[in-house]
């Protein structure tokens, strides 16, 4: 779909940065988000301008997802959960393949590891990532799923022999 999860800045989707700075409701600065992410997830999509800059709001408590100069989009208006603004069950991470927080939390107690990363980036390899439109932040998944296996191996009353598959981390 697009070149959202490679690491080449030149295949990377060109987004204008000319959006207000930081969000308006909580001040956090703005991360860069395509018009095709924005009009993909809200749901009036007809309030989306094909001309307006857009942020994406990454503060946990702030309700606001998407703003520009002259649209703010708050959890509301937008057709799925946001995973890092969400605190309940199930906590979204990758949208593209359905994995939540609760995948990796299952794995991790039953197998004493998770390979959903190895999982997700099979997947990217394959070319069946579609990030730009299904992830609210508009950008790859894989970073956010590592960092909460992370997390979820170094909960209390984890085993410190606990790893993520593939990953090569012993934690």
């Amino acid at each position: 779909m697009s070149n959202c999860c490679t690491t080449n800045s030149e295949q990377a989707c060109p987004v204008a940065e000319d959006a207000p700075p930081v969000c308006p409701v909580c001040g956090m600065k703005g991360q860069t988000v395509s018009v095709l992410t924005v009009k993909s997830l809200v749901r009036e999509h007809t309030r989306v301008s094909p001309t307006a800059d857009y942020k994406f709001c990454r503060s946990p408590e702030c309700d606001v997802v998407y703003f520009s100069t002259d649209a703010v989009f708050r959890k509301p208006d937008v057709k799925i959960r946001v995973g890092l603004k969400e605190r309940q069950d199930p906590i979204p991470l990758c949208y593209c393949f359905d994995y939540t927080r609760e995948d990796i939390r299952r794995d991790i107690e039953r197998l004493g590891q998770t390979d959903i990363p190895q999982r997700i980036k099979a997947e990217i390899n394959a070319g069946f990532c579609a990030c730009e439109v299904k992830n609210p932040s508009g950008k790859c998944c894989l970073g956010e799923v590592t960092k909460a296996a992370q997390e979820e191996t170094a909960l209390p009353g984890s085993s410190p022999d606990r790893c993520i598959a593939g990953i090569g981390q012993q934690l």
